[in-house]
């Protein structure tokens, strides 16, 4: 992307007004998005691939397992960006309908290490999400290989143990518990080759969404944590559950990482209010415009 094209975050006029004074934004546990496919698109093109690969059967479920267990046991914290910063799905879905506030931030500075602050690339990389299969058909089949070459000559060297099925395998992967390898009957060695050679995956899991959502062209701001107590992570409770997030701050080394704000269709702050606002939290450089989906009421 060209450098100076900047990246959106759509959110309500509360949000905003909360990173914008603070500096300070969250990123949000993954597992809680609108997207029930969520961290799983490549754990199944995945196996449609092993599938196809000439393994044995035992192996490919396996494998297939281990990686769609990866959304189970691991959690994906994101600050999503969009592309688009003044459109009305996005204002619809993400901005309390049009009166909220998109952030516009830039990918030079989303991208550079700031050193010991909490933001920065040495905390998060930023991701552009892919969108369906297209992608994967071109990155998955060298691991495939991989996998053909490193494990055919050893035939079925591991399979489900018995009575286990798929579902309590993932049911095991996901509360980290036990001992996985009781799962799986095989060669121990050899299992813990193939953990090795599918680890790179791990952290693949997030960067992939279905077709359906490409209008978003979305980017993520992106860290992998496992779903295990770390003083990072945060909580807060709404009416549903309690859930994750870890903060970001965005001190003085940073503050040019905010370069502009898109008002929502429906926002009703006093521009020159809100550019006054903006120097008052040492934000002056932000530019202001007003979203121009002007008939939308």
């Amino acid at each position: 992307m060209a450098t100076d094209q900047l990246l959106f975050h759509y959110c309500s006029s509360q949000t905003a007004f909360a990173i914008l004074q603070s500096r300070t934004f969250r990123l949000s546990a993954l597992s809680a998005a609108n997207d029930s496919l969520e961290g799983r698109v490549v754990g199944r093109v995945f196996g449609q691939f092993l599938a196809a690969s000439g393994l044995p059967r035992g192996v490919v479920e396996v494998a297939s397992i281990i990686v769609e267990g990866y959304a189970n046991s691991t959690e994906g914290f994101a600050l999503c960006l969009s592309e688009n910063g003044d459109l009305l799905s996005q204002w619809r879905a993400y901005a309390r309908d049009g009166t909220g506030i998109a952030i516009g931030f830039s990918p030079e500075f989303l991208t550079k290490d700031f050193g010991p602050i909490n933001f920065g690339s040495q905390f998060h990389e930023l991701v552009k999400i892919e969108y369906g299969e297209d992608g994967l058909k071109k990155t998955l089949p060298p691991l495939v290989e991989e996998m053909r070459n490193t494990f055919q000559k050893y035939g079925e060297f591991v399979k489900l143990s018995e009575g286990t099925t798929r579902e309590r395998a993932l049911s095991a992967l996901a509360d980290r518990q036990g001992n996985i390898q009781s799962l799986f009957k095989g060669t121990p060695d050899l299992l813990s080759l193939l953990l090795k050679v599918l680890a790179p995956l791990h952290f693949r899991i997030y960067g992939t969404k279905p077709n359906s959502f490409y209008e978003e062209r979305e980017w993520r701001l992106l860290r992998y944590r496992h779903r295990v107590a770390l003083k990072e992570v945060e909580y807060f409770a709404d009416d549903f559950a309690i859930r994750p997030y870890i903060s970001c701050l965005i001190a003085d080394p940073a503050r040019m990482a905010i370069q502009e704000i898109i008002l929502g269709p429906k926002h009703r702050s006093n521009i020159d209010w809100m550019r006054a606002f903006l120097a008052s939290v040492g934000l002056s450089h932000v530019k202001v415009i007003r979203s121009t989906i002007d008939s939308y009421r």
